[in-house]
């Protein structure tokens, strides 16, 4: 039951979505991150490198707006009382829903950047494609169970997307994803491994290059991901009594 509604709300959220939604997230913002990296970066720099890099900030970056504009949406077709009101319950639609929302964007990105990469002369070389798949299915999960916790945020404040904004930019930085965290200063390199991304990307960058990959990083990204689970559920659990308590939805 959880796996079909999760499917059917992903498939319901791809069909009505337009063929052009996940150009900017997709292809303009990964190509201008990649480009403009490869431009600033020594030539020492493996284009892998850069291109997980970049792919990541392009999954993040869709993540947040996508997953935001989703339930924005559903309010402003009248459509999320009637989904808050259902024995299904919001999380199961909300997830499948953003999930099938970012599909696009991720697709997008992944063909993105390995183009810029190769016509840069820089190309993407995937030792342990297998790990390397397994890892990246591990990274879009947890990103999204990340979304799944900013999301109610959306469902509270009439500044949502300003927040949303506010969020974006300092994952980039603490997960590491262009920037090494070793140069962060230490209270920002403790925060950074509250980051799933940060170890989603040592994990993407060890099974790229044919390393073993670390353990402790499997761990953390595990850890990260399943508490970002359990307070995206107690958080969206708290705005729903709130909602059918107040009989509204303080969303634009």
């Amino acid at each position: 039951m959880t796996a079909r509604a999760l499917l059917a709300s992903a498939r319901v959220q791809l069909k009505g979505e337009s063929r052009m939604s996940g150009v900017t997230a997709g292809i303009v913002q990964p190509a201008v991150f990649m480009t403009v990296t490869m431009l600033a970066a020594n030539q020492a720099v493996a284009g892998t490198r850069i291109a997980i890099g970049c792919g990541l900030l392009g999954l993040w970056g869709a993540i947040v707006w996508k997953f935001g504009m989703v339930l924005r949406q559903e309010r402003q077709q009248g459509i999320l009382p009637g989904i808050v009101s259902r024995p299904t319950g919001l999380v199961l639609v909300l997830a499948g829903k953003s999930l099938g929302a970012v599909l696009r964007s991720s697709v997008l990105t992944v063909l993105t950047v390995g183009a810029v990469a190769a016509a840069a002369g820089r190309p993407v070389h995937i030792a342990a494609p297998v790990g390397f798949a397994i890892t990246a299915l591990a990274t879009l999960v947890s990103a999204a169970t990340l979304g799944l916790l900013l999301c109610s945020v959306f469902l509270l404040t009439r500044s949502a997307v300003r927040i949303a904004e506010t969020l974006t930019y300092p994952v980039f930085i603490l997960g590491g994803l262009l920037v090494p965290t070793s140069v962060l200063p230490d209270w920002a390199q403790w925060l950074s491994t509250l980051v799933s991304l940060r170890w989603a990307a040592e994990l993407l960058l060890d099974a790229a290059a044919g390393r073993g990959q670390d353990p402790g990083d499997w761990t953390l990204l595990l850890a990260t991901t399943a508490c970002y689970a359990v307070l995206a559920a107690v958080a969206l659990r708290a705005v729903m009594r709130r909602i059918r308590a107040e009989g509204t939805l303080e969303l634009v």
